[in-house]
């Protein structure tokens, strides 16, 4: 099912998202409070670069207690119209030397901070973005399968609070092509090898806070010669930058506007930054339902066997095939053409088996293996002795046999992402922009992947699902691996903590920004599992999964890992009951998931794990690290 919804509910949204924002722009903001009151005019030399020559060495504005260093820039907003303003100020600045020019721009070419005020003041500019940009491309986005209609709303309540915006989006809108009046100097003069730049500009501010407001801008640019670079590295800048605020000039601009308008009220700031109000984040993602693992279990020691007796082997990967036989995955010290060197081996362990069967060797490389649902094939990518890397195939019964494909037909063996399902491997590139379905040595015509184009960061395929799921920073997705559309998504709690700063993409909550540690989806007990791992000031990170429920897209509640600075592993029982989370601090814990309990405790002996796997009945967990298998029995403890 695709989520499409009638498009009148479409409009229905963006006009209620019109209604919200417009409503709220009634309120007309305040003229800001907040000013540089411990400023000073400082001639010593020490306020600027040591390399500054003397002929740019001038008397500065320094802002803020305790500064020693020039202020690079100064913004003096004046609570009186641009109309009243602007004569005062270019009549003393021309008296000065610096003559004025007309310099009007549109509202979309305005620098960041002053377009992220204008975005923070006035809601209904944000509105007209929403409707006349953010809306229709968000509605060709769902019709092209790359988005779902919950996605898409979720989108637009965060980019109707967002005040980020590009130049090239508020162009498309008439409301941010309407002129601002400006007035500047600008000069660019060279002193021998060294140049100074004077940008000096009067703005109209009542297109951009509603008010009508006037900044007065001063800021001195010095580029300077970096006379050590010869004696430095080649990649050395041959300028430095200096910026300041010349003396003379701030305080025959500051006195005109105070004598001609004594009744105006006036702000210092380095920046306008200061004065944008932030706009509220919409919550837009579910309420998190912290479990914690009961420690009462019955506790199940694990069944250890070690393969070798020296650290010279170290276990990978495991899986387990229909005869009971494991699959090992192993790096190992190894004599080849009488030099010692680390190999990289495919291992077949039978229960009755006295010696390990070595099914393939070659250079470093297999990390991971892919198995069919019936556990009886696997594939896995590898270094041949002396070649490049190639993909293997192993069926329970034969020998591993090297996939060559015909020319220009072999897959990015080094960043493919996998999924396999009843019929096969399917391999999708990297940032999961397209699939290709593996048939023997057959590769299907990339199918695209409309939905990677909508993410910032790459899309990563989940383990399991009776069609591939990706997570991705909004949340989980199933897709169509036919089509490459999306068929449903849902939104999941917070995975991370508020980062500081703005996102980089504004319609992304950045709460739900996918981990390092990819989950997990089973088919069988409709429910996926995501990895939280949210870092908390002077305490322990929150990590563990947050599960969710694939048929009815809620959560069913957040399971917490204890003790332990991330997930590490995470695996699931093909029947749908258990799930295993191994930590990196070597916590190992068993939830049976619908039951939100878990009734027994593993222990975990002094051995790293690098991988875990349930049996293929789901009575036994199974794990690999150091040289030793442990298998933890469920169904007989």
């Amino acid at each position: 099912m695709s989520g499409r919804m009638p498009g009148m509910k479409t409009r229905m949204l963006w006009i209620w998202i019109t209604l919200l924002l417009t409503s709220t722009a009634q309120a007309q903001m305040e003229f800001p409070s907040s000013s540089q009151d411990d400023w000073r005019l400082e001639a010593d030399s020490g306020a600027l670069s040591p390399n500054t020559p003397r002929k740019l060495r001038t008397p500065v504005l320094i802002m803020g207690e305790g500064r020693e260093r020039a202020s690079e820039a100064v913004v003096i907003l004046v609570d009186a119209p641009f109309s009243v303003v602007s004569p005062v100020v270019v009549k003393v600045w021309e008296q000065l030397g610096y003559p004025v020019e007309e310099a009007a721009l549109q509202r979309a070419d305005l620098p960041e901070d002053w377009v992220q005020l204008m975005l923070a003041a006035q809601p209904g500019l944000r509105a007209a973005m929403v409707n006349k940009v953010y809306g229709p491309e968000l509605e060709q986005a769902v019709e092209d399968g790359a988005l779902t209609d919950n996605e898409r709303d979720r989108r637009l309540q965060l980019l109707g609070a967002s005040i980020q915006a590009y130049s090239e989006t508020m162009r498309k809108v008439p409301e941010f092509r309407e002129p601002v009046q400006r007035v500047r100097h600008y000069r660019e003069q060279p002193y021998g090898k060294n140049y100074r730049t004077d940008d000096y500009d009067i703005l109209d501010l009542e297109p951009v806070m509603g008010l009508p407001v006037t900044a007065v801008t001063i800021q001195r640019k010095h580029a300077l010669e970096n006379r050590k670079r010869f004696l430095a590295l080649a990649d050395t800048p041959q300028f430095t930058t200096q910026n300041l605020v010349p003396a003379e000039t701030f305080q025959a601009t500051l006195d005109a506007i105070t004598k001609a308008l004594p009744d105006s009220a006036i702000r210092l700031e380095e920046s306008p930054g200061v004065w944008i109000s932030p706009v509220p984040i919409p919550d837009t993602l579910p309420a998190v339902d912290w479990r914690f693992p009961s420690t009462n279990g019955q506790l199940i020691e694990p069944l250890a066997h070690r393969l070798g007796n020296s650290q010279a082997l170290m276990l990978r990967a495991v899986q387990q095939q229909p005869d009971g036989a494991l699959i090992l995955v192993a790096e190992a010290s190894a004599e080849r053409d009488g030099e010692e060197l680390w190999i990289s081996a495919l291992l077949r362990l039978t229960p009755e088996a006295t010696a390990i069967e070595v099914l393939w060797e070659g250079e470093a490389g297999v990390n991971e293996l892919y198995a069919s649902l019936d556990g009886e094939q696997l594939w896995f990518t590898g270094y041949p002795f002396g070649e490049q890397l190639t993909l293997f195939h192993y069926r329970q019964g034969e020998g591993v046999v090297s996939l060559d494909f015909p020319e220009g037909e072999q897959p990015r063996l080094d960043t493919i992402q996998w999924w396999v399902d009843g019929r096969g491997p399917v391999l999708a590139s990297f940032k999961v922009g397209d699939f290709r379905r593996l048939d023997g040595l057959t590769m299907s015509s990339p199918q695209p992947v409309p939905r990677s184009d909508w993410f910032v960061n790459h899309q990563r395929l989940l383990k399991g699902g009776s069609n591939p799921w990706v997570e991705d920073d909004q949340g989980v997705a199933e897709l169509d691996p036919d089509t490459g559309q999306v068929l449903r998504s849902f939104a999941v709690p917070p995975r991370i903590a508020m980062p500081e700063g703005l996102p980089s993409w504004p319609e992304l909550d950045p709460r739900a920004f996918k981990t390092g540690s990819g989950g997990l989806v089973s088919a069988k007990g409709e429910w996926l599992a995501t990895v939280f791992d949210i870092e908390r000031p002077e305490s322990d990170p929150m990590v563990g999964v947050h599960l969710m429920d694939t048929d009815k897209g809620s959560l069913l509640y957040s399971a917490v890992l204890p003790d332990a600075s991330g997930v590490r592993l995470i695996a699931a029982s093909p029947d749908g009951r258990w799930l295993a989370l191994y930590g990196y601090s070597g916590k190992l814990v068993l939830w049976d998931v619908r039951a939100g309990t878990n009734p027994f405790r593993l222990h975990m002996p002094r051995v790293s794990l690098e991988d875990m796997t349930f049996s293929l009945a789901s009575d036994s967990l199974i794990g690999v690290g150091d040289e030793h298998v442990l298998v933890w029995n469920l169904a007989e403890p």
